[in-house]
Parts: structure tokens; sequence; C-alpha cells
């Protein structure tokens, strides 16, 4: 019986071991994400430090309404990552357009169509610009844009018409 106990004792400990390793923050809590190509995908590019940008490549451009959009760009731990934002006037039926960015191979072989969707003024992913009184942007997450693809920011209006920059 001791002998059993010993090993419960033992397997307990190894596996609430492991269990407090996987729960430690990571740097990325702290405000850093070591990126590592596709590896940063789905990352929010707000808690990035950037060596290069991020800047808009493409946009802002104009939907009306108060509505923006543009394709963001940085660099970081020698990657290259883009992501889209969308502009906007809060209480302008935001919820209702979505913003999302689309990824292909240079041949267009392999294209990703939707990454990063979120809807205006979605939880998390939206922050008050800084030198308007009632103006907000929705920012997707960011992915990564190596020189063997391209991508683009896109957006969708309530009526379902999408509007994209061009490819970068």
């Amino acid at each position: 019986m001791k002998l059993r106990s010993r090993i419960g004792v033992t397997l307990g400990a190894l596996f609430g071991a492991l269990a407090l390793a996987l729960t430690v923050p990571s740097s990325a809590s702290a405000g850093v994400l070591a990126c590592d190509n596709f590896g940063c995908d789905g990352h929010d590019p707000n808690i990035q430090n950037w060596q290069t940008g991020p800047v808009s490549p493409h946009g802002p451009y104009d939907l009306g309404n108060s509505f923006l959009y543009e394709l963001r760009w940085g660099k970081t731990d020698g990657d290259q990552y883009s992501w889209a934002r969308l502009h906007y006037i809060s209480g302008s039926n935001e919820g209702n357009w979505s913003v999302y960015v689309q990824r292909c191979t240079k041949d267009q072989s392999t294209c990703y169509w939707r990454l990063g969707e979120k809807k205006g003024g979605a939880s998390g992913w939206t922050a008050k610009i800084p030198s308007g009184t009632n103006y907000y942007w929705t920012r997707t997450p960011m992915y990564y844009n190596p020189s063997t693809h391209m991508m683009r920011a896109c957006v969708e209006n309530p009526s379902g018409k999408q509007s994209c920059t061009p490819w970068y």
C-alpha cells in the first residue's frame, strides 16, 4: 500500500508542476511577444515591440459615413506582419461592419480570405483614437506576411459589399 501512495504522490507532484509551468505568465502578458513566422498569426499587434513600423502602406480609404479602412504593416523579430483596421464614429452601426485580412501566395495557389475577421466595436480589438472625441478603430489580429505572400485589408458593409486595399 505504501508503494501505491508514493507513486500517487509522485505523479500528483509531477502533474502539479506541469500545470504550474503551463500557467506561468509568458512574456506576452508582460507586453512583449516573441514572434516566429506563422507562429504569431492571430496575435494582437498592439502588444508587439516593433523594429519597423507600424505603418499603413495602403489607406486609409474612405468608405463614406465616417468609415475608413487601412492595411497596417510592421516588422518584429525580423519578420513582417500585416493587419487591418476599420475607423468609424461610435454609434454609426459599426457592429454591422466586418474587417479582415486576406493572405495569398504570390501565385495565388493558396489563399485565406477572412483571416482575423472582427466586427466593428469588437471587445478587446477596439480602441478610441486619441485625437478624436468619438472616433474609434477596430483592428484584426496580425498575420505573417513573408516575401512569398501578399496581403490586403478588406471590409464588408451591412449590405454585404466588400471593399479591399490593393495587395501588399
